[in-house]
């Protein structure tokens, strides 16, 4: 039998009435890759952050290596061997990637390390387990890709024989994601423990040894992922089946709704250059690529350029028609977190009726039309009133959708509208995605994510260092090819 490297015994957890994890009990072998999957809310973070020490469980216990372990804190867990690389990676962008390294390490203060010793160990081990990294590039340089590999270093720098991923391919490209796997084999196969926190089943069948489900706070689920199909874990994770995607029934219109002729754009250190785009009524158009390739250029661009100081861009966009958007990150760009469900439903729409009335907004039309969409994209709890931060991601997610889709707009720029969410929350809300676009409306959907972009557009455009390199019609998809334009192959 194989050594245990982890075991929650009947671990519970409770946020005020919320009850996060209750009677949490499963083990993780020694030197394996254990999957953990679950809807948004479904308690997977909150017991993996746990492990992590950053949150002590209110009743049970749970286990390292066999012994019984009570962590008060991030570093009580580094020192039995327990690392984290969180979705949204920890990293200080103006420093080198050795410098955000040494920043971690025991022992002597920062700035009396030896860096000469430091460097050459560092690059050791990153040979070792296959992460090539500069290690005097500044970050703020690094692909998305490296930036993950310098998080997964400075892990192991600490000499950490468990860790834990939370969303490790959210961001990557097909290449990346497949180099980070063979890493992860090498790491298993040097006896090291990793959990992996996702939402992308296919994955976890392609990687992992062993996977747990997490549904309403609870493990209903252990199993070997070889005798396991994704349509049966996502099954397990939702509560029922769910619904197959439907081909389209509605043809592409010929009306230009909007139309991008010769834009380029300088906005900080990101371009545009010389972008033709035309997306038209009924129509999905998808934009791929890996982040920090100029899709926020574009966002700003199609959205404040009537307020963008002059000289930042140039060329000709025409606009038939309103427009909504979603920003790729709804808690920077999108919603004020301390503010309530209703407060960020009106936000923008704060001045239209039924809200505003004789120089006034009318709470009691702001409240019913909040719960009518709260209702209509099934956003939980029904709750109005409560503060935007304590829903899960997924129903943050959804009120962002229904809030852009409220005024039916003829235009939707759509950016990572899945992001960060659970595989129900997606199917919902690519559904309303669909139900928007055979309405007439024309969708701009810019997101990294290879599987969404074929699942819904109508052609994607491949964007790189700010230029539309590629476009690929909807009978040219292909994951391998798509991919390889995303690193710049045209």
């Amino acid at each position: 039998m194989s050594e245990t490297a982890i075991e929650f015994r009947n671990i519970a957890k409770s946020f005020g009435p919320v009850k996060a994890n209750h009677n949490i009990s499963f083990a993780v072998p020694r030197g394996s890759i254990h999957a953990i999957v679950g809807e948004n809310g479904a308690g997977k973070s909150t017991a993996m952050k746990i492990l992590f020490g950053l949150y002590q469980p209110d009743e049970g216990r749970f286990f390292i290596r066999g012994k019984e372990v009570q962590f008060n804190s991030p570093m009580d867990a580094m020192a039995e061997g327990v690392g984290m690389v969180h979705q949204h990676f920890m990293l200080a962008g103006s420093l080198t990637a050795l410098d955000n390294i040494l920043l971690m390490q025991k022992g002597s203060p920062f700035q009396r390390l030896p860096r000469k010793e430091q460097k050459q160990k560092l690059e050791e081990l990153a040979k070792r387990y296959g992460m090539i990294l500069n290690l005097e590039s500044k970050v703020e340089d690094l692909s998305v890709g490296e930036q993950q590999r310098l998080e997964i270093l400075k892990i192991l720098s600490q000499d950490s024989e468990i860790i834990i991923l939370d969303e490790p391919t959210a961001v990557l490209t097909p290449q990346e994601v497949q180099d980070l796997f063979k890493n992860l084999r090498l790491l298993k196969a040097e006896g090291k423990t990793i959990l992996i926190i996702t939402h992308k089943l296919k994955e976890v069948i392609a990687i992992s040894d062993n996977v747990t489900v997490f549904r309403t706070g609870t493990v209903v689920a252990n199993r070997k992922t070889a005798e396991v199909q994704s349509d049966s874990l996502a099954e397990l994770m939702v509560g029922r089946l769910l619904q197959k995607n439907e081909e389209r029934k509605t043809a592409i219109d010929d009306k230009v709704l909007l139309s991008l002729t010769n834009v380029s754009a300088n906005i900080g250190n990101r371009k545009l250059q010389n972008v033709n785009l035309q997306i038209r009524a009924k129509e999905i158009v998808g934009v791929a690529g890996v982040e920090g390739n100029g899709q926020d250029v574009l966002m700003r661009v199609l959205l404040d350029r009537h307020s963008l100081k002059k000289g930042c861009w140039s060329g000709d966009i025409q606009q038939k028609g309103s427009l909504e958007s979603f920003p790729e990150d709804r808690l920077r760009f999108g919603v004020l977190p301390t503010k309530t469900a209703v407060e960020n439903f009106i936000l923008g729409h704060h001045r239209r009726t039924p809200f505003y009335k004789n120089g006034f907004i009318s709470d009691s039309a702001a409240l019913a039309e909040t719960e009518k969409a709260m209702k209509e994209f099934d956003v939980r709890p029904l709750k109005p009133r409560q503060t935007f931060s304590q829903f899960s991601g997924g129903n943050q997610q959804k009120l962002v959708v229904a809030r852009a889709l409220w005024p039916n707009p003829d235009i939707v720029i759509a950016a990572q509208p899945t992001r960060g969410v659970d595989i129900g929350a997606i199917e919902f809300i690519h559904g309303k995605l669909r139900a928007q676009r055979d309405q007439g409306s024309g969708v701009l959907l810019i997101s990294s994510e290879l599987d969404e972009l074929m699942t819904l557009a109508d052609r994607i455009v491949v964007i790189y260092h700010g230029e539309l390199i590629k476009e690929f019609t909807r009978a040219e998809f292909n994951e391998i090819a798509l991919g390889a334009a995303m690193g710049g192959c045209r």
